[in-house]
């Protein structure tokens, strides 16, 4: 099922809008945390990892307990560090590929998203209002999966552009928490804390990967990109 292009791009421009919309941002925010703490999960339990809950909170904040007691010494350094980029990964990767999916009138593509992060919140979400806000996401994940239509299409270009901006708002504010030393628990901090390497560091490592990473998808997302920018200049 497609939409009308200019449709779609305004879809585009209001999911991209809200996460500086004060109250209807921060509300939105949970599902971006939801993905966040779903992308721990995805990286450390095909290694032998465990996560013991996940918790979301009202404020729009959430934890994933992890245990790696199990991954095999040798790689479990490099599992700590995957879980450590995959939070901050997660939402923005998952926007693209929702974005991509709109653009390539893929039915299947977003509803494997939306569906792959709201099945493994809710085999892990533990405390009741996180279970409430999880129940929520997956209703919207059958909702795509269907009964798919125009709607739908600008729903999901609406949540793919909330991902992807939201996240890397959320990039640029540990950056700054970074800058000005403020006394806060990003991932980052937490690892700096656990391997004795510093938080910075730990921060331009997960812009350096997440760059490479970029570098080697830069043909699709130069395409989605070019897609995007022309429908914004017709509406314009």
């Amino acid at each position: 099922m497609t939409a009308a292009p200019s449709l779609v791009t305004v879809a585009l421009l209001v999911g991209a809008v809200l996460p500086f919309v004060p109250v209807a941002g921060r509300v939105a925010g949970i599902a971006a945390t939801i993905a966040h703490e779903v992308g721990h999960v995805v990286v450390v339990v095909p290694f032998g990892g465990r996560i013991q809950r996940i918790d979301l909170h009202p404020d729009g904040s959430g934890e994933a307990w992890v245990q790696l007691g199990r991954v095999p010494h040798a790689i479990r350094w490099v599992v700590r560090v995957l879980n450590l980029f995959a939070g901050y990964s997660a939402p923005l990767w998952a926007g693209v590929l929702l974005v991509t999916g709109v653009l390539d009138g893929s039915r299947w593509l977003p509803v494997a998203v939306l569906g792959a992060i709201g099945l493994v919140a809710l085999l892990f979400v533990r405390n009741w209002f996180g279970l409430l806000v999880v129940v929520g996401f997956d209703a919207l994940a059958l909702w795509v999966a269907l009964r798919p239509s125009e709607t739908t299409v600008l729903v999901v270009a609406a949540v793919g552009a909330f991902f992807v901006v939201d996240g890397l708002r959320s990039v640029l504010q540990v950056a700054r928490w970074l800058l000005t030393g403020a006394r806060v628990q990003t991932d980052f901090h937490i690892a700096a804390a656990e391997l004795r390497v510093p938080a910075t560091l730990w921060f331009v490592l997960f812009l350096v990967v997440n760059g490479v990473a970029v570098w080697l998808a830069r043909g699709p997302l130069l395409a989605v990109w070019d897609t995007v920018v022309a429908g914004v200049r017709s509406l314009l």
